[in-house]
């Protein structure tokens, strides 16, 4: 072992991850979505998961003031709309509209439900921990969806490794399924 800069050994270990969609809605009740990969399950009882958000978002806000969420898991049909969902839009920008996603509604709360994702989670917030830039959201799972596109691999943010499809990328980051 030697001692390292924080981001040489986050390269070490950083990928591959699993991303995922996070819905929610503002308080106007207009539908917002973001790809995350800092996300967890957090409780099996009752069935919970956390997720990490930048304090200075969109979606932060959403979820602070709307106090839910949706966990959505794209395959890889949605490669290309995950780096748009993952980037800040102009003002205006609809990303849902950009991505061309059919959402649908879920039994309990009004984030939407992504259509065309493997599997959705309604969440409702029963807590959070601001931590540093981000704030980790922790959402009861009210209902859980799944998809007749199971067959579809998670998408994943990868590096140059053996092993992988590389499906998508931009400057930063590389989205691939295992082969």
């Amino acid at each position: 072992m030697k001692l390292a800069d924080f981001k040489d050994a986050m390269d070490m270990w950083r990928t591959p991850e699993r991303i995922v969609f996070i819905t929610s809605v503002d308080s106007d009740g207009k539908p917002a979505i973001i790809t995350v990969g800092w996300k967890m399950r957090s409780s099996f009882n009752p069935p919970s998961f956390a997720i990490a958000v930048r304090q200075d978002s969109h979606m932060h806000h959403c979820i602070k003031t709307s106090r839910e969420f949706v966990v959505a898991v794209p395959g890889a049909d949605l490669s290309k709309e995950s780096l748009v969902c993952g980037l800040r839009l102009k003002e205006g920008e609809d990303k849902f509209e950009k991505c061309s996603f059919e959402t649908i509604s879920g039994n309990y709360i009004s984030s939407p439900l992504i259509r065309d994702c493997i599997a959705n989670f309604e969440c409702k917030v029963v807590g959070h921990l601001d931590s540093g830039d981000h704030t980790i959201f922790n959402g009861e799972v009210l209902a859980s969806w799944v998809s007749a596109k199971n067959e579809l691999k998670n998408l994943l943010v990868i590096n140059s490794d053996k092993g992988y499809t590389l499906l998508a990328e931009t400057e930063s980051y590389k989205i691939g399924i295992i082969k």
